[in-house]
């Protein structure tokens, strides 16, 4: 693990004081089923993903495995009291443009994040929702999930391009944050994943589900070559609770005192890369 630190001029962000913040605790029970392989009977296979917009829960929402045909599953599941569907849209289009937005997020994993100029300025483009400025942009970041510091591009995508029945989805209270992610100068990406919020009482629970291994060619999972690597998925599965229950801590206060601030494009510092 890398040592953080804050730059003076990071340090002078109103935001900056998030940084400090203490880790909350994540729950016994999801540290429990993270602990050891889920069992593969309740494991979601990737072309079901629309099961998630069935009432209730699924038989794995939190666990890790490697599939039978050889791909890496993780599942966790978040709850976030006194967040919003909105919140959780913002998060997604506001963090990424900015290595100190990224590091407060997980001080202890995040290192940095950049997007390039294009994708920056469909970022605060305000004609645009706070879902689709994230659409079809990617970030590139450096972090560490298990397996040492990473460098990986994340690139966004609606929900509708990634296969999901928009009927069902638009009749419900919730959202999806939904990418491809891999290294840079990928030929294709390595993993899928779904943030999947919906509303619950007092605030919303986020149910994650990454699959390694995959890629969504227009709307269908395309299973790729990628050799998955069980620690690779086995460190997915303790990061993704550590960074989503801080997230969890933090988004309602960081929302309030943010989401109205107007961002200026030549304050931020971007980078080009293959997107």
């Amino acid at each position: 693990m890398r040592d953080i630190v804050l730059i003076e001029k990071e340090k002078k962000k109103s935001y900056s004081k998030y940084f400090y913040r203490p880790y909350p605790e994540v729950p016994e029970d999801i540290l429990e089923k993270m602990s050891k392989p889920m069992d593969l009977a309740l494991a979601m296979h990737i072309d079901d993903r629309n099961d998630l917009l069935n009432p209730r829960y699924l038989p794995g929402e939190v666990g890790y495995c490697i599939m039978p045909d050889g791909s890496g599953h993780v599942a966790s599941l978040t709850r976030m009291p006194g967040v919003t569907l909105d919140m959780i849209d913002w998060w997604f289009a506001w963090h990424g443009i900015e290595s100190l937005r990224y590091k407060i997020w997980d001080p202890k994993d995040h290192y940095l994040a950049r997007v390039t100029p294009e994708h920056l300025k469909r970022r605060l483009d305000t004609a645009l929702s706070w879902k689709e400025r994230s659409w079809n942009t990617s970030d590139f970041v450096l972090e560490n999930v298990g397996e040492g510091t990473s460098a990986l591009r994340i690139s966004f995508r609606s929900p509708e391009s990634f296969g999901f029945d928009m009927k069902r989805f638009n009749s419900k209270a919730v959202t999806a944050i939904c990418a491809h992610s891999g290294p840079p100068n990928w030929d294709v990406p390595r993993t899928v994943f779904v943030h999947f919020a919906r509303e619950v009482e007092g605030g919303v629970e986020l149910r994650t589900r990454f699959w390694l291994g995959w890629m969504i060619v227009n709307g269908k999972a395309v299973r790729t070559d990628f050799n998955v690597d069980v620690n690779r998925v086995r460190g997915l599965s303790k990061h993704s609770p550590q960074e989503y229950y801080r997230l969890a801590a933090i988004l309602p206060s960081l929302y309030a005192e943010n989401h109205l601030q107007k961002d200026l494009f030549e304050d931020f510092v971007t980078m080009n890369f293959d997107c």
